[in-house]
């Protein structure tokens, strides 16, 4: 990871260290969700089209961030993973090339 620059390194860590399951991630976005989704219900049923518009307005928000999120850390993770793979490459080349042997 020598030639990954400080932040690749640390969106691959923070990739590595996250639980992944679908559990997990279910729980992780529930907290921005359930409140939003609540607060549409509580307004259709009501006939409150303020309950109805907070509602939305956190679920518009929600997916705004997780797009900027995205493509923020999207790039930077392909980056570190082209690196990677470069540097992966030119060690198996190298080792594939046999040794000259000098006594010839």
């Amino acid at each position: 990871m020598q030639n990954l620059t400080r932040e690749e390194q640390l969106t691959i860590a923070r990739y590595l260290t996250e639980p992944h399951g679908w559990v997990d991630t279910w729980f992780r976005y529930v907290i921005y969700f359930v409140p939003s989704l609540l607060f549409g219900l509580y307004g259709m049923l009501k006939g409150d089209f303020a309950a109805v518009a907070v509602g939305y307005i956190v679920l518009f928000g929600l997916v705004v961030y997780l797009i900027s999120y995205q493509r923020k850390s999207g790039p930077l993770f392909r980056s570190a993973l082209r690196k990677l793979m470069e540097g992966c490459r030119a060690t198996t080349d190298a080792a594939a090339k046999p040794a000259s042997n000098p006594s010839e």
